[in-house]
């Protein structure tokens, strides 16, 4: 047995999770997730930052330890029971529509790595954005779509030193596009649910500040379905330098968590001012009295 969890063995994925399948029947009393749950929960275990890709020589997948120590890790930062196991409250939280961005980074041991602020901001204070392409589908007009954008924005900018401003011309800081499936960048968005936006950490990469949103999402605003204004207040979030937390009550946590009001009435929770006063500057505790 002990060749199958091995660091030196190569096995096929198939025979990997059929082993696996077995070692979890053996070590719990709990319903047994399936050969196809394991491999989904792999997959996005992996995607999500929890577990380091296959080697690309290999093809050697994680040990059953390792796998436990990944899942124990996700069900912690999602406000789980943390388990280890791919019970059903675990797989319910994978399937919840998300932000495309990893939780974790590979770069550092786990349990360093949660709610860790990026180390990344804008150097300069003047920001542009513009909406390159619009949703194909939504019921929402143009108008209102850079209205929600404009809005989302302004969550950050009240309580920064950050102004944003719309331009028309082909260049701006934060280009905004609703895209499809595999769009080139890395995060390709995977139909209605999953994935539902992503947006890059500030730098100097040409595609620093850009947000993308899912065009297959039905997005909508006061209505139901994907609501635009929720997302786009996180994803810009990640766009000036914050990453995923896992606070339950933060904006940041990277689990669509629905609308949260009026744009013109809508207030960070604290930790997400604390954060971003973190990046920017403490001084501007004092904007919000």
């Amino acid at each position: 047995m002990c060749c199958i969890f091995s660091r030196d063995c190569s096995w096929p994925r198939d025979m990997f999770l059929i082993a696996l399948l077995l070692a979890l029947r053996e070590s719990t009393a709990a319903p047994t997730p399936t050969a196809e749950d394991i491999n989904r929960g792999v997959d996005w275990l992996t995607r999500f930052g929890y577990l380091p890709p296959p080697d690309p020589v290999t093809g050697q997948l994680q040990t059953q330890e390792e796998l436990s120590k990944a899942i124990k890790a996700m069900q912690e930062f999602g406000g789980l029971k943390p388990t280890g196991i791919l019970d059903e409250a675990t797989l319910e939280l994978m399937k919840t529509p998300r932000c495309s961005l990893p939780d974790l980074s590979q770069s550092e041991p786990a349990r360093k790595k949660r709610n860790v602020q990026a180390v990344t901001k804008w150097s300069k204070r003047n920001l542009s954005w513009r909406v390159r392409t619009f949703p194909k589908e939504s019921s929402l007009g143009h108008d209102t779509v850079r209205a929600l954008m404009y809005y989302a924005l302004k969550v950050w900018s009240d309580i920064t030193p950050l102004n944003f401003h719309e331009v028309a011309g082909n260049n701006a800081d934060i280009q905004i596009d609703f895209s499809r499936a595999d769009h080139n960048d890395g995060y390709p968005f995977d139909g209605p649910g999953g994935t539902v936006a992503h947006a890059f950490f500030p730098g100097e990469h040409h595609t620093s500040g850009d947000t993308h949103f899912d065009d297959e999402e039905s997005w909508t605003f006061r209505s139901s379905g994907m609501d635009l204004f929720a997302v786009a207040v996180h994803e810009f979030g990640h766009a000036i330098g914050l990453t995923h937390i896992s606070d339950m009550e933060s904006i940041m946590r990277p689990y669509y968590q629905g609308p949260v009001g009026d744009p013109l009435k809508y207030n960070l929770p604290y930790d997400d001012k604390v954060r971003i006063w973190q990046l920017y500057g403490e001084f501007l505790c004092m904007v919000t009295h």
